[in-house]
Protein backbone atom coordinates (compact mmCIF):
# COMPACT_ATOMS: atom_id res chain seq x y z
CA UNK A 1 0.00 0.00 0.00
CA UNK A 2 1.05 3.69 -0.80
CA UNK A 3 1.89 6.27 2.14
CA UNK A 4 0.18 8.98 0.15
CA UNK A 5 -2.57 8.74 -2.44
CA UNK A 6 -2.14 10.75 -5.82
CA UNK A 7 -3.78 13.76 -4.53
CA UNK A 8 -1.68 13.89 -1.55
CA UNK A 9 1.49 13.30 -3.34
CA UNK A 10 0.48 16.05 -5.87
CA UNK A 11 -0.28 18.84 -3.16
CA UNK A 12 3.13 17.72 -1.52
CA UNK A 13 4.57 18.91 -4.84
CA UNK A 14 3.18 21.87 -4.81
CA UNK A 15 4.62 22.80 -1.53
CA UNK A 16 8.14 22.20 -3.26
CA UNK A 17 7.75 23.76 -6.73
CA UNK A 18 5.94 27.03 -7.67
CA UNK A 19 2.80 27.07 -9.48
CA UNK A 20 1.30 28.78 -12.54
CA UNK A 21 4.69 29.94 -13.94
CA UNK A 22 5.92 29.72 -17.23
CA UNK A 23 9.38 28.25 -18.84
CA UNK A 24 10.91 31.74 -18.96
CA UNK A 25 9.73 33.24 -15.83
CA UNK A 26 12.39 32.99 -13.64
CA UNK A 27 11.25 34.48 -10.58
CA UNK A 28 10.30 31.22 -9.09
CA UNK A 29 13.37 30.80 -7.24
CA UNK A 30 12.32 33.65 -5.26
CA UNK A 31 8.38 31.87 -4.30
CA UNK A 32 8.23 29.95 -1.24
CA UNK A 33 7.87 26.90 -2.26
CA UNK A 34 11.82 26.94 -4.02
CA UNK A 35 13.12 28.34 -0.84
CA UNK A 36 11.42 25.31 1.35
CA UNK A 37 12.62 23.24 -1.57
CA UNK A 38 16.50 24.20 -0.84
CA UNK A 39 15.76 24.23 3.11
CA UNK A 40 15.21 20.80 2.81
CA UNK A 41 18.07 19.92 0.57
CA UNK A 42 20.71 21.90 2.89
CA UNK A 43 18.66 19.69 5.82
CA UNK A 44 19.65 16.92 4.34
CA UNK A 45 23.37 17.56 3.28
CA UNK A 46 23.84 18.55 6.88
CA UNK A 47 23.25 14.74 7.65
CA UNK A 48 24.05 12.21 4.65
CA UNK A 49 24.73 9.54 7.17
CA UNK A 50 22.22 7.65 6.12
CA UNK A 51 22.45 7.73 2.53
CA UNK A 52 26.28 7.20 2.50
CA UNK A 53 25.32 3.94 4.74
CA UNK A 54 22.64 2.79 2.27
CA UNK A 55 25.18 3.53 -0.50
CA UNK A 56 28.06 1.62 0.94
CA UNK A 57 25.17 -1.51 1.72
CA UNK A 58 24.80 -1.51 -2.04
CA UNK A 59 27.86 -1.19 -3.02
CA UNK A 60 28.78 -4.27 -0.41
CA UNK A 61 25.45 -6.35 -2.12
CA UNK A 62 26.72 -5.92 -5.46
CA UNK A 63 30.77 -6.39 -5.15
CA UNK A 64 31.26 -6.99 -9.28
CA UNK A 65 29.58 -4.14 -10.36
CA UNK A 66 30.23 -0.64 -9.73
CA UNK A 67 28.11 1.88 -7.84
CA UNK A 68 27.91 5.58 -7.59
CA UNK A 69 25.59 8.49 -6.90
CA UNK A 70 23.96 9.88 -9.33
CA UNK A 71 22.33 12.61 -7.70
CA UNK A 72 21.77 16.26 -8.88
CA UNK A 73 21.96 17.84 -5.41
CA UNK A 74 19.84 20.49 -5.18
CA UNK A 75 18.14 20.04 -8.31
CA UNK A 76 16.60 16.74 -7.87
CA UNK A 77 14.01 15.78 -6.00
CA UNK A 78 15.62 13.20 -4.33
CA UNK A 79 18.78 11.28 -4.41
CA UNK A 80 19.84 8.45 -7.30
CA UNK A 81 22.15 5.45 -6.55
CA UNK A 82 23.27 3.56 -10.05
CA UNK A 83 24.66 0.22 -10.31
CA UNK A 84 26.67 -0.28 -13.36
CA UNK A 85 25.34 -3.71 -14.42
CA UNK A 86 25.95 -4.58 -17.69
CA UNK A 87 29.22 -3.17 -19.34
CA UNK A 88 29.67 -3.57 -22.77
CA UNK A 89 31.36 -6.63 -24.32
CA UNK A 90 33.23 -4.08 -26.78
CA UNK A 91 33.56 -0.77 -25.71
CA UNK A 92 34.58 0.21 -29.06
CA UNK A 93 30.81 -0.06 -30.06
CA UNK A 94 28.69 -1.82 -27.38
CA UNK A 95 26.16 -1.23 -24.34
CA UNK A 96 26.02 -0.70 -20.60
CA UNK A 97 23.02 -0.95 -18.98
CA UNK A 98 22.43 1.03 -15.41
CA UNK A 99 19.89 0.47 -13.07
CA UNK A 100 19.39 3.75 -10.87
CA UNK A 101 17.26 3.91 -7.51
CA UNK A 102 15.71 6.93 -6.82
CA UNK A 103 15.08 7.70 -2.93
CA UNK A 104 12.56 11.10 -3.01
CA UNK A 105 13.47 13.53 -0.27
CA UNK A 106 10.01 14.84 -0.34
CA UNK A 107 7.55 11.94 1.03
CA UNK A 108 9.01 8.19 1.63
CA UNK A 109 8.97 7.12 -1.78
CA UNK A 110 11.31 5.28 -4.22
CA UNK A 111 11.46 4.61 -7.93
CA UNK A 112 13.69 2.33 -9.85
CA UNK A 113 14.47 2.66 -13.44
CA UNK A 114 16.63 1.37 -15.72
CA UNK A 115 19.13 2.94 -18.67
CA UNK A 116 20.90 1.75 -21.93
CA UNK A 117 24.32 3.80 -23.12
CA UNK A 118 26.07 3.34 -26.33
CA UNK A 119 29.20 3.29 -26.43
CA UNK A 120 31.55 4.40 -29.82
CA UNK A 121 35.02 5.12 -30.34
CA UNK A 122 35.63 3.56 -26.42
CA UNK A 123 33.17 6.61 -24.90
CA UNK A 124 30.00 6.13 -23.06
CA UNK A 125 27.51 8.36 -25.14
CA UNK A 126 25.56 10.71 -23.09
CA UNK A 127 22.38 11.13 -22.34
CA UNK A 128 21.08 7.53 -22.20
CA UNK A 129 20.14 6.25 -25.31
CA UNK A 130 17.26 4.34 -24.01
CA UNK A 131 15.40 4.75 -20.49
CA UNK A 132 13.37 1.90 -19.33
CA UNK A 133 10.74 3.40 -16.91
CA UNK A 134 8.41 0.66 -16.87
CA UNK A 135 9.14 -2.76 -18.77
CA UNK A 136 12.66 -3.36 -17.50
CA UNK A 137 15.43 -5.60 -19.45
CA UNK A 138 15.07 -8.99 -18.33
CA UNK A 139 18.41 -9.76 -17.48
CA UNK A 140 18.10 -7.14 -14.74
CA UNK A 141 15.22 -8.52 -13.00
CA UNK A 142 17.25 -9.66 -10.28
CA UNK A 143 19.60 -6.29 -9.61
CA UNK A 144 15.93 -4.36 -9.43
CA UNK A 145 14.76 -6.70 -7.33
CA UNK A 146 17.94 -6.80 -4.94
CA UNK A 147 17.99 -3.01 -4.85
CA UNK A 148 14.13 -2.49 -3.89
CA UNK A 149 14.49 -4.56 -1.31
CA UNK A 150 17.88 -2.80 0.69
CA UNK A 151 16.05 0.49 -0.33
CA UNK A 152 13.14 -0.88 1.80
CA UNK A 153 15.26 -2.13 4.72
CA UNK A 154 17.63 0.45 4.67
CA UNK A 155 15.58 3.51 4.46
CA UNK A 156 12.09 2.40 4.79
CA UNK A 157 10.65 3.66 1.76
CA UNK A 158 7.60 2.25 -0.30
CA UNK A 159 7.85 1.91 -4.07
CA UNK A 160 5.92 4.50 -6.38
CA UNK A 161 3.78 2.36 -9.14
CA UNK A 162 4.73 3.72 -12.77
CA UNK A 163 1.31 4.53 -13.34
CA UNK A 164 1.40 6.63 -10.60
CA UNK A 165 4.82 8.16 -11.37
CA UNK A 166 4.21 9.20 -14.75
CA UNK A 167 0.85 11.27 -13.53
CA UNK A 168 1.05 14.96 -14.63
CA UNK A 169 0.74 17.54 -12.43
CA UNK A 170 -0.49 20.42 -14.95
CA UNK A 171 0.10 23.74 -13.28
CA UNK A 172 3.71 22.83 -11.50
CA UNK A 173 7.15 25.19 -12.88
CA UNK A 174 10.26 22.85 -12.60
CA UNK A 175 13.55 23.51 -14.45
CA UNK A 176 13.60 23.42 -17.89
CA UNK A 177 10.37 21.72 -17.71
CA UNK A 178 7.03 22.79 -19.96
CA UNK A 179 4.17 23.97 -18.00
CA UNK A 180 1.94 20.66 -18.31
CA UNK A 181 4.25 18.40 -18.79
CA UNK A 182 5.79 18.13 -15.19
CA UNK A 183 4.71 14.58 -13.99
CA UNK A 184 5.26 12.88 -9.89
CA UNK A 185 8.23 11.02 -11.30
CA UNK A 186 10.11 14.50 -12.06
CA UNK A 187 9.08 16.26 -9.52
CA UNK A 188 9.95 13.69 -6.62
CA UNK A 189 12.70 12.26 -7.89
CA UNK A 190 14.33 13.48 -11.08
CA UNK A 191 14.13 15.58 -14.03
CA UNK A 192 17.05 14.07 -16.45
CA UNK A 193 16.76 10.62 -15.62
CA UNK A 194 18.75 9.84 -18.49
CA UNK A 195 21.59 11.78 -17.49
CA UNK A 196 23.87 9.72 -15.03
CA UNK A 197 27.81 10.51 -14.51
Amino acid sequence: MMPFTVSELIELCRQYYPTGRTLDDHQHETSPQWQRFHAKWHEALADQHQWLEFRRGVAAAFPTSLVGDATAYTHDGGYRCCIYAVEPRDKADGVSQEVVGCVSLLAPVYFIYCTQHRYRGGRRESPADTVFLEEMPVELGPTVSRLADLIESALGCQSLPPHVARTLIPDLCLDHIEPGRASLFKALFTLEPDVLP
